[in-house]
Parts: structure tokens; sequence; C-alpha cells
């Protein structure tokens, strides 16, 4: 897909991002993590989704984990806002825009699927409600978040950078903006499923 800025929103997250910061982010975690794929399985066991995007897909390693259970590679879809990662993905065949979760440029109810995973903690609180408002209209049925918890909104610094990182209760703060959605499960993963101690949200519109 052409390579191409989605939206003009600029926040000092995006600004360490789109720097040198975010290139070198890219190529520590460009590698397979077999182990996600049974998360994602686990995931999947719970909705039906045949099309999908990935708010935040770096390099695209999730959409490659999808892919190998089953989700067409046509159908899927990530917004990245660091030219790099963004480059890398779609080399890997998937369809990835430079962009960023706040302005997804897409219609209405598109995806099946809208999911983050480790992007939530990376938005500043005050812009955390645009996000989720975009990621909330796109998705036609399901939502997943796959974030560090904390049952206090905590920032915590990131690789000597500040305001770069909060754990919040991302499962409450989809329930409390959108008290229509069902949460159709919740489960902890950790170093053994090839990620950091983070929460698995799955949310389900009405």
């Amino acid at each position: 897909m052409e390579d191409h800025v989605t939206d003009q929103m600029n926040t000092e997250q995006l600004a360490l991002w789109r720097s040198p910061f975010g290139r070198d982010y890219t190529d520590r975690n460009d590698h397979e993590k077999p182990e996600r794929i049974e998360v994602w399985r686990q995931i999947l066991e719970h909705l039906d989704a045949k099309r999908v995007l990935e708010v935040g897909c770096n390099a695209g390693w999730n959409l490659a984990y999808l892919e190998t259970l089953g989700v067409p590679t046509s159908e899927l879809y990530g917004i990245e806002p660091q030219a790099y990662a963004a480059a890398k993905a779609r080399e890997r065949g998937f369809n990835v825009l430079q962009g960023t979760a706040f302005d997804l440029p897409f219609r209405d109810g598109w995806f099946d699927l809208a999911f983050t995973s480790g992007v939530m903690i990376h938005i500043a609180p005050k812009d955390l409600g645009v996000a989720m408002d975009e990621i909330y209209r796109v998705a036609r049925r399901w939502i997943v978040a796959i974030e560090y918890d904390h049952p206090v909104e905590t920032e915590i610094a990131y690789r000597g950078n500040a305001g770069a990182l909060w754990k919040r209760d991302h499962g409450g703060a989809w329930r409390t903006r959108y008290p229509q959605l069902s949460l159709v499960a919740r489960f902890e993963v950790g170093a053994a499923q090839g990620y950091d101690d983070c929460t698995v949200h799955i949310f389900e519109k009405p």
C-alpha cells in the first residue's frame, strides 16, 4: 500500500515513536515470538473475525500470527505512526498505512475486530479518549486490548523517557467510556506466552 500519513495530530508520544527511539524499538523487537500464537488462538476461540485491524502494528508480527491461524492476508490491516516499522509490515504482505489511532482512515464498522497490543499504554491520559473513540467507531463487533494493567493510572519512565508510558485499568477505561460493551473474556499473559505481564480484554459491541 502507498505510504502516507493519515492525520496531522501530533503529540509528544508520537514524536518519540517517530524518532530514532522508535526505529530502535522496531529493530529490538522485529523477531518472531511463536508463543504468542497460542494467545491469539485463545482469543479467536471467543470471536469470528474475518477482517482485522491492529492499531499500532509496528513491524506486523501480531498480524503474522493471525495469518498463521487462518485470517486471510488480504483482510489483515494495520496503522502504524512510524514509517520504518510500517514499511517492514508491508514487506510481510499486510495492508498497513502510516497513521495514528487518533484518525483511522476507515469507515464505521469496517472491521470485525480492532485491537491494540502494548499501544494504549503509550497514549497520554488526555488523548486516550480520542483513540478509544476511533477504535470503537471502526470495530463492527469486537475490540481487544492487550495492555499493561494497574488498578490506578500510574506514569512510569520508559527507557529514561518521561511521559511515554502509563499503566492503568484499560478494561475499566473501555467500560467507563462505553458501558454498552460486554466483557467476553479477560485473562493474564506473561513471559511464558512471550509477553511482559499484560492483561487481555475481549469486548463485544451490542
